[in-house]
Parts: structure tokens; sequence; C-alpha cells
């Protein structure tokens, strides 16, 4: 779905009113949502990620996937560049 198709789906799901405060707000902004839809602590995530790492048990691959993050990301996380 491209940017005009969000904006246009997210006008119907949340109606006019609605639309036009979170776009007054949140204008020039990049926003990213989760297929997940859960909302993450981010420190407790990364110490199980940096955890599950150090145990030898996976590969930087296999992290991506459990934790539904990039390669890249994974990488920063363990060398604590995030």
């Amino acid at each position: 779905m491209n940017s005009k198709e969000a904006l246009e789906r997210l006008r119907e799901l949340i109606g006019e009113e609605s639309y036009t405060l979170v776009v007054g707000e949140l204008a020039g902004a990049t926003v990213y949502f989760p297929e997940n839809h859960a909302w993450q602590d981010k420190e407790a995530r990364n110490a199980l990620l940096k955890a599950d790492f150090y145990s030898g048990n996976y590969e930087i691959s296999d992290l991506a996937k459990k934790y539904e993050l990039s390669i890249s990301r994974v990488y920063k996380i363990v060398q604590n560049k995030v």
C-alpha cells in the first residue's frame, strides 16, 4: 500500500474529524505501524535478543525472524548501537 492509499484508508477508519487532527499533529513525520500490533518495550526486547544471541543457539538471521527485525537492526542491537 502506498502512502496515499494508506492515508485514504486511515481517513475511512477514523473519520474526517480525527483524521484532520492526526494529520495536523503529525504532518511531515514518518510513522510506521508494525504488523503485529503489539506494543513492545524495546529495552526488554533488546535484552532478550542479546541473551538469545550470546546463548550461541541462534544465528543473526534466526534472531531477525524471531524478533521480526531486519538483519542490520539485529546487528545494531547486539553491538549496542541503538
